[in-house]
């Protein structure tokens, strides 16, 4: 019997979401590293950004950061496929709405 008839047959788009998050993650265990190194940059360009411009408002996406930070840490100790899946959510969620935050604030004090 071949490993894919052994796996129970997937129900729907949520089993399938949480078994993808679940390989990528335990898969790839450099993706943990490459994910820290992107919020540390990104931190890095608001902190840059702030103390250039002498204004407050490119630090606006730090608590956007800082909150995908923490789900970053949060899904290296999931053991589970759906809190993984949650906070991979918040973790992609966080990272992306900081990241267009960034832009906007560039467009503001441009």
């Amino acid at each position: 019997m071949s490993p894919r008839e052994r796996e129970p047959e997937v129900r729907g788009i949520s089993e399938l979401t949480q078994r993808l998050v679940t390989v990528l993650w335990l898969r790839h265990p450099v993706l943990h590293q490459v994910v820290a190194v992107a919020i540390g940059v990104l931190v890095a360009v608001c902190l840059v950004a702030s103390i250039t411009r002498l204004s407050p408002l490119p630090l606006l996406p730090l608590p956007l950061l800082g909150l995908a930070g923490y789900a970053q840490w949060r899904v290296r100790g999931a053991t589970t496929r759906k809190p993984r899946l949650a906070w991979t959510v918040i973790l992609l969620g966080g990272i992306a709405v900081g990241f267009w935050l960034i832009g906007v604030v560039g467009r503001w004090l441009g």
